[in-house]
């Protein structure tokens, strides 16, 4: 039987997940280079977003990958998403990268709960794969992956969700891209996650806590 706090954190993933995908200003991207209030700064690098209260830090560029959003409307300390695009052969890979606080739910908690939204995105999805995911030279974080095709306005579509758990802090990391170039698009995704690997959000950090 679920405990009640397991119960509160499916509850917050569940109203985080409505969040992003029912309320159009949630996830909202300020685009451009112009300088723009950012609730997150102080930079650590020139264009650099950081998440203040864990101190994740969202380079403009990475791994080949540029930042989509200079910034989101939705500024909860335990609710945050920035996406990344890489350009290959006139085709978009896009990833969204989250960082969420959730009571009580392990990797695969997450994952099954984001999963039904994730995937009525696309027409005629189908598992590829679903399961434990290991994240090279980090033993130390619990990961669970699905990946599926599927189809994208008459296109065929590849697409994955990685949920990471670091403890009091959750990521998740969703992928998405045309079939023709899947092998190109894994290996830019491999790269982009071997990129951030370093980096673990850290509970009870504070914008006055950064070098």
């Amino acid at each position: 039987m679920l405990t009640k706090m397991k119960l509160a954190g499916f509850a917050s993933i569940a109203a985080l997940t409505l969040t992003f995908t029912n309320s159009p200003a949630a996830a909202e991207c300020v685009m451009g280079s112009i300088p723009l209030y950012d609730p997150f700064a102080p930079y650590k690098e020139p264009g650099s977003i950081i998440h203040k209260d864990s101190g994740f830090i969202f380079p403009a560029s990475i791994a080949g990958f540029s930042r989509e959003c200079e910034m989101t409307t939705d500024f909860s300390g335990n609710n945050f998403e920035i996406g990344y695009l890489r350009d290959y052969q006139d085709h978009e890979i896009e990833i969204k990268i989250a960082i969420v606080h959730l009571a009580e739910l392990n990797a695969e908690d997450h994952y099954k709960i984001i999963r039904p939204d994730m995937i009525s995105h696309y027409s005629n999805p189908t598992v590829v794969s679903e399961g434990d995911y290991f994240v090279s030279g980090r033993p130390d974080i619990a990961a669970y992956q699905g990946i599926f095709d599927g189809d994208k306005d008459g296109v065929p579509w590849h697409f994955s969700a990685t949920a990471l758990d670091y403890g009091y802090w959750d990521a998740r990391l969703i992928a998405s891209y045309p079939q023709e170039i899947d092998a190109a698009a894994q290996e830019a995704i491999m790269e982009l996650i071997t990129a951030f690997q370093w980096q673990t959000p850290t509970a009870g950090h504070t914008q006055e806590a950064m070098p």
